[in-house]
């Protein structure tokens, strides 16, 4: 392995991911419905629906949250009737999460307002470079779910 590779791709990830949240966290961050979900409520509600359903230990993963904090996450996100807690049929000690159908709505409504930033933003940019982009975004998905 080379070492200082890897050091290029540490600064590089780093740079992206605060690029990322510059152009579209505000996407993540502002409600404008009833609901005003923040911004780790949004993050929850697409990746329950992206996995139709999922235990609150793996949601606490993909969120970086501890216990307790997801706790109340999924607690406030019950009360707007966005998520319901459903235990496992075959195994009483697993409890699986799932968006109600008021959260599928919002959850569309959501990737349409994030949708409209991310065309936005991509609308500076030729159709060489968009290409370019998909390409190698692709690329990165692939790798990342090889390590």
């Amino acid at each position: 392995m080379n070492e200082e590779k890897i050091k290029e791709i540490y600064s590089n990830l780093f740079e992206f991911v605060s690029l990322f949240h510059r152009k579209f966290g505000a996407s993540f961050r502002h409600g404008t419905d009833k609901y005003n979900c923040k911004k780790n409520q949004n993050r929850a509600i697409m990746i329950i629906g992206k996995h139709g359903k999922i235990t609150p230990t793996d949601l606490g993963k993909f969120l970086d949250m501890r216990k307790g904090s997801l706790t109340s996450l999924v607690d406030s996100l019950e009360k707007l009737n966005l998520v319901v807690r459903k235990v496992d049929k075959e195994d009483r000690r697993k409890t699986w999460l799932h968006l109600t159908d008021e959260g599928k709505s919002y959850l569309e409504n959501k990737k349409k307002e994030i949708e409209k930033a991310v065309i936005s933003q991509f609308s500076k940019l030729n159709n060489e470079e968009i290409d370019l982009f998909l390409k190698n975004i692709r690329e990165i998905v692939d790798i990342f779910k090889k390590i």
